[in-house]
């Protein structure tokens, strides 16, 4: 049995291949998020998509629906929105206010003059999900309006 790791590693050495220890867990996930921790919860008029879920933003920026680089920080509601739904919202850039406008998360579209709006910590926020700065602790409800 010895014999065969021995041929093993230096078959693999030869090839090019280093063995190299990964880290799995918390400290993994934390390299592709960023800022602090805050709590992210998704409802429709009629039922909650995403229960309450500790979330952090991300790194770089959230370039969804157009949105250039360098105009909404992943360390914003929108990058604790991505990190939440792990992508799955789509929205879109108008250039003339410098703000996305949410059409859907997690397949939920809104009908009519409902739209999906943002609570920070129980209160209606009339700022973009670019202009949220995210604070330790902080309750972000998404909501159909």
């Amino acid at each position: 049995m010895k014999k065969v790791g021995i041929v093993l590693s230096s078959t693999l050495a030869l090839a090019g291949f280093v063995a190299v220890p990964v880290a799995v867990g918390s400290s993994a996930r934390s390299a592709s998020a960023a800022g602090p921790a805050v709590i992210v919860q998704i409802q429709t008029k009629t039922k909650t998509l995403l229960h309450s879920t500790t979330v952090r933003g991300k790194t770089g920026w959230i370039t969804k629906g157009g949105t250039p680089s360098g105009k909404c920080s992943g360390t914003s509601a929108a990058g604790a929105l991505d990190s939440a739904t792990h992508g799955r919202w789509t929205g879109t850039y108008y250039a003339s206010v410098g703000a996305i406008f949410v059409s859907s998360i997690l397949h939920v579209k809104p009908t009519g003059s409902h739209y999906w709006g943002v609570y920070v910590n129980g209160k209606f926020s009339n700022s973009g999900i670019c202009a949220i700065k995210l604070h330790k602790g902080e309750h972000l409800l998404f909501k159909v309006k």
